[in-house]
């Protein structure tokens, strides 16, 4: 049997700040702490965290935020029951879904990475530095988030392009809008 709870507005809205600053707290290390000194490493400095671990637990934020901002959209709509595998179904998920890929893309792209070319010249032993993410691992990160938003992104626009709304009472007022 599933169990119900209920979150009032402002519950929800809590909850959402709450992850976005968990979002960015993580992200903020994982740029931080990419490029790191063998030697700051082995003083202890850091956060100590496994960013690869860190950056899958910023996707499951991500995943929690976008079921936050449906039941802040079904909310704001009227509708007092939330059904996560109902709202996956809907353009809301498409658009809260595509930006929280865009927003990875983002991040991503602020992660700095030891210089490929150097990298080879010198050896990865003999940088004197470690990296978690290396720059290819990041433009397969960003790859794979890409394709994410891209799909989202044809479902939006199929949407857009299928779906209509019949006016009634104020036809005329956007008849000059309309193309033959």
């Amino acid at each position: 049997m599933t169990k119900s709870i209920k979150l009032n507005a402002s519950t929800i809205i809590s909850i959402n700040k709450d992850l976005d600053i968990e979002i960015t707290k993580n992200c903020h290390i994982i740029r931080e702490e990419n490029i790191m000194s063998n030697k700051a490493i082995k003083a202890g400095q850091g956060s100590g965290k496994d960013l690869k671990a860190l950056f899958n637990y910023i996707q499951q934020l991500r995943e929690k935020r976008i079921k936050i901002k449906g039941m802040k959209q079904y909310l704001n709509m009227g509708i007092t029951t939330f059904d996560y595998e109902a709202f996956k179904k809907t353009n809301y998920y498409a658009i809260f879904a595509a930006c929280e890929a865009k927003e990875t893309i983002a991040q991503l792209k602020m992660i700095p990475t030891i210089n490929p070319t150097l990298k080879a010249q010198k050896g990865k032993k003999n940088i004197g530095k470690t990296e978690s993410f290396s720059s290819a691992k990041i433009a397969q990160l960003i790859h794979d988030q890409q394709l994410i938003a891209n799909k989202y992104d044809a479902m939006l626009e199929k949407f857009n392009n299928e779906t209509s709304i019949e006016l009634k009472s104020d036809s005329d007022e956007f008849k000059q809008y309309l193309t033959a």
